[in-house]
């Protein structure tokens, strides 16, 4: 991906951030935008000690109300008071779609953070934690709380693929990969897509996006018993890229891989914008995975197809 391509994809990604509280609803632009975070950020580097917050300023300004997120309560209730296994952040529980690290392969998949040489750290003058990957590209708010620079975006190597992964880095064309963003200090941020036309017969109709997700479960009440689950994912999707109106669904399950589907009216768009983020409001140990998006055209017939590609090409099925 060329750095013009890149820096495209971020500004108009920039455009929205914050999620609406609850599933389906629409939201404007943030304010202040988020900004595009571009590699190589290698000195300072990215969370240097310049950006760490003091304690009593994030409970006061970010850890009670009015500064607490209504989805933070939200993500902690979902939790139910649940303890983290035996320190565990992953827990080796089995679901439909995963087994502790090892998410299952998923069919009609546009963008599986796969192969490892589409990552920008691999190609060009770029640092590993401020990675992209095929077009899709990082933000993130930056207000004096939530600070950009305190934001890392990178390749996981582990989460995802599980104990399989040794074995695909031997081979980077095989290899298997998920995107990971992480902070210890408070951030908003998420990876764009680039600009998705709305393929021909489609116009007027909806588009279904899906993708997996997991929540490291920090679990910040150790000994005490449960903690500030405060930290949670969403999935936007614009309706005309270059807009200011995205619509949202919030994911809050904790400690296993899990799924965020969001469907929404294209109306008179003639292209969509996919935004994977994540969200945490205190200075806790905030990892978040998402691997395997999934998008579907539907026509006013009910009649769908999946993209084959959703990077910096798109092709129906």
């Amino acid at each position: 991906m060329t750095r013009t391509r890149f820096i495209i994809a971020v500004l108009v990604a920039v455009l929205m951030l914050v999620p609406a509280t609850v599933a389906s609803a629409q939201t404007g632009p943030a304010t202040p935008p988020p900004i595009a975070i571009k590699g190589p950020r290698l000195a300072p580097p990215a969370i240097g000690k310049g950006g760490v917050l003091d304690p009593y300023e994030i409970y006061n300004n970010l850890l009670v109300p009015p500064g607490l997120p209504v989805q933070s309560l939200e993500a902690d209730a979902a939790d139910g008071g649940r303890n983290q296994v035996s320190g565990k952040g992953i827990r080796e529980v089995s679901n439909a779609i995963s087994y502790g690290l090892l998410l299952y392969d998923t069919p009609n998949v546009c963008n599986n953070f796969d192969p490892g040489g589409d990552w920008a750290s691999l190609t060009t003058n770029t640092d590993v934690w401020t990675d992209w990957f095929g077009g899709w590209a990082p933000f993130a708010i930056d207000n004096g709380y939530y600070q950009a620079k305190n934001v890392t975006f990178s390749r996981e190597r582990s989460v995802g693929p599980g104990n399989t992964y040794v074995h695909a880095e031997k081979n980077m064309a095989t290899a298997q990969h998920s995107a990971k963003i992480a902070s210890n200090q408070p951030y908003a941020a998420g990876f764009g897509s680039p600009i998705i036309p709305v393929p021909a017969g489609y116009e007027g109709g909806k588009a279904l996006v899906t993708v997996k997700y997991l929540i490291w479960d920090h679990d910040t009440g150790g000994d005490m018993g449960d903690g500030w689950d405060y930290d949670w994912a969403s999935l936007g999707v614009k309706p005309g890229a270059a807009g200011d109106v995205a619509v949202y669904v919030n994911g809050y399950v904790r400690g296993e891989w899990a799924e965020m589907t969001n469907t929404i009216d294209l109306g008179d768009a003639k292209d969509i914008m996919v935004l994977l983020q994540a969200h945490s409001p205190g200075a806790f140990n905030s990892n978040i995975y998402f691997d395997d998006v999934q998008i579907a055209f539907i026509d006013a017939q009910g009649n769908g197809a999946y993209l084959k590609d959703c990077k910096l090409a798109e092709s129906v099925k």
